[in-house]
């Protein structure tokens, strides 16, 4: 994606290609998404969302997870962190989570989110929130291990309606949050 300060010909272009986008029409939906990866920038996330929400063909949710797994600015990680916190999106979230590890951009701020994501999903949701979590390149804050653990806390408390598998992978999100305090040098909070 380009800088995020557009001229007036890149700013003609976009709006072309958001107006292809909208069409309803698969092929210019293909093209736009396809040229997105050329002219567009983080303000394009949203539009795209909008678009992938209302039903995309099979081959064009492939080129909007291809988008946005290639994506390497760091404004996109914002919008894209909203797109997947947005409820409108919530039957996206796994796929989002799947092109966010597939993706260079470091999402590891946002590690309490996606800890969450796996405690309030099923047994595959958990699955994709490790998988992330276990590819961040860099620590995450200290601030968000924390919140986490207590998420994984307060979650183990319960005794009600409980998964075996599910538990088994937020146990090992658990050891890998343990793991990512004491590389961080603080003091694990996770109670067993």
């Amino acid at each position: 994606m380009s800088k995020s300060n557009l001229n007036k010909q890149d700013k003609l272009k976009i709006s072309q290609l958001l107006s292809d986008l909208q069409s309803k029409d698969e092929l210019k939906i293909a093209g736009a998404i396809k040229a997105f990866a050329v002219h567009g920038h983080a303000s394009i996330i949203e539009p795209i969302m909008e678009v992938w929400r209302s039903g995309l063909s099979s081959e064009n949710e492939a080129l909007v997870m291809d988008l946005f797994q290639s994506l390497k600015d760091t404004p996109s990680i914002e919008p894209l962190i909203e797109a997947f916190k947005n409820s409108l999106n919530a039957h996206l979230r796994r796929k989002l989570v799947t092109t966010f590890w597939n993706s260079k951009l470091d999402f590891s701020d946002y590690l309490a989110d996606f800890v969450l994501f796996g405690i309030e999903g099923d047994f595959l949701d958990a699955l994709e929130a490790i998988t992330l979590i276990e590819n961040f390149e860099t620590v995450a804050p200290e601030s968000a291990i924390l919140e986490s653990q207590l998420l994984l806390t307060e979650y183990f408390g319960q005794t009600e309606h409980r998964d075996d598998q599910k538990d088994a992978i937020l146990t090992d999100l658990a050891l890998l949050l343990k793991d990512f305090s004491e590389l961080d040098g603080m003091e694990d909070l996770f109670l067993e």
